[in-house]
């Protein structure tokens, strides 16, 4: 409804959309990356790796439509308003699009689903943040494994001189 009202009000005739998209989306490299993205995800056998890629390729089709929408609307939408002005007939188009406008209170599901495509449309990548974090938790158990001998290095480290006179006393 915010996009009808900013084409519909009368100094907004050539204002720019408030809406959030990306204006410039590249159309064949973001389908691109989700054929990339997909051929990872077939080929990968890690379940929260498999999440991941998931959430990205849905995140990108999610925003490829939208960016693909919002063109669309910014650029009819003007088109009607200017047509309802034409024929007299604003008050009854304005209240057809609202009353077949969907309520606004998104459900868990949506805002779900609203969440992971502006994550990719602000190119925020969960498997790039499970990669991450995969590396984080091996270094730090990498670096665990270096910093504590273990029984058999203590030993190996004492001579066998050692080892007689501390069983003498």
């Amino acid at each position: 409804m915010i996009v009808f009202y900013n084409a519909y009000s009368i100094e907004a005739t050539h204002r720019v959309s408030t809406v959030k998209y990306d204006r410039q989306f590249d159309t064949l490299s973001g389908i691109e990356d989700i054929k990339a993205l997909q051929a990872q995800l077939d080929a990968t056998k890690d379940e929260d790796e498999e999440r991941a890629l998931a959430e990205d390729i849905t995140g990108k089709i999610l925003w490829l439509f939208w960016c693909g929408i919002c063109v669309e609307a910014d650029e009819l939408l003007p088109k009607i308003v200017e047509y309802l002005r034409r024929e007299g007939s604003v008050g009854h188009g304005l209240r057809e699009i609202w009353s077949a406008a969907p309520p606004l209170d998104p459900g868990d599901d949506q805002a779900y689903l609203q969440g992971i495509m502006y994550d990719a449309g602000a190119n925020t990548s969960k498997y790039q943040l499970w990669l991450d974090a995969r590396a984080t938790e091996q270094a730090k158990w990498a670096c665990t494994d270096r910093s504590t001998s273990t029984v058999d290095d203590q030993a190996g480290s004492v001579s066998p001189q050692t080892l007689i006179r501390q069983r003498k006393i």
